[in-house]
């Protein structure tokens, strides 16, 4: 096994899980309720690309839920690395709003959909809203840490050569920070993208999470492991992609 490389055990780890699987299913060692085999899902697949499910095609609940945690990731980001370079840079700014920081980045999120939902309603507006409150705090701290771990020596440098405040955060302490900044926005859509699908299963008529919560309300195992399938490869190419941006725009890190 220590001679393998790291793809080849990768694939015999996948291979290894759906040989399992299909065993199981072909033995009938667990119910088809319980556990749908190969076949059941892709024919549950094909129904819901071609029926779809209460009105929409597999394609619109996952575009649907895609939206909002795009909206709901964007400007929750955006926000938190403003407020987080803000106060990397500001000590007094850090003393005002660390305190909210730190209370909302362990809070869990289902905890203050409710008041959301009386706030806002049970719409959209309740969904990215939360979804943005996911997103802030984990931005502002990778933020503010990569501020903070900038190394002293070279904004001495900086200063020394003559370059101004503006020049000093513009030119060294933003490219300095963004490894962690990008890092922290990982982190933050993995946030994000859990959190939408329980404000689906708790506030939606529409979107992955709802379909796979609805389908089980029916005993549609096949529907529900097929959008929970999709959730989870979605999901690892968001990350993925986020990766291959992290290595192209810092290119430099860790070197």
């Amino acid at each position: 096994m220590r001679s393998l490389p790291n793809w080849a055990v990768t694939g015999l780890s996948i291979l290894l899980v759906l040989s399992a699987w299909v065993a199981v299913t072909r033995l009938g060692l667990v119910r088809d309720l319980f556990l749908p085999g190969p076949r059941d899902l892709w024919l549950g697949l094909q129904e819901l690309l071609d029926e779809g499910y209460k009105g929409r095609t597999l394609p619109e609940h996952l575009g649907m839920s895609l939206l909002r945690v795009g909206t709901g990731f964007l400007t929750g980001a955006l926000a938190g690395t403003a407020l987080g370079l803000a106060m990397g840079v500001s000590r007094k700014l850090d003393a005002m709003a660390a305190p909210f920081i730190e209370f909302l980045r362990p809070l869990p999120q289902l905890a203050y959909l409710v008041l959301l939902i009386v706030w806002l309603g049970i719409g959209e507006g309740s969904k990215i809203s939360m979804l943005f409150l996911a997103a802030l705090p984990v931005a502002a701290v990778a933020a503010r840490d990569g501020v903070r771990n900038i190394p002293p020596e070279r904004l001495r440098m900086a200063a020394a050569l003559g370059a101004s405040p503006r020049q000093v955060f513009w030119h060294v302490v933003a490219p300095s920070a963004l490894p962690e900044i990008l890092t922290g926005a990982r982190l933050a859509l993995g946030i994000v993208y859990a959190t939408l699908i329980a404000a689906e299963i708790i506030a939606g008529s529409s979107g992955i999470g709802w379909m796979i919560l609805d389908a089980g309300r029916f005993l549609r195992s096949d529907y529900a492991f097929v959008g929970i399938l999709v959730i989870g490869l979605t999901g690892i190419a968001i990350d993925r992609l986020l990766l291959w941006l992290e290595r192209r725009i810092v290119h430099w890190a860790g070197r």
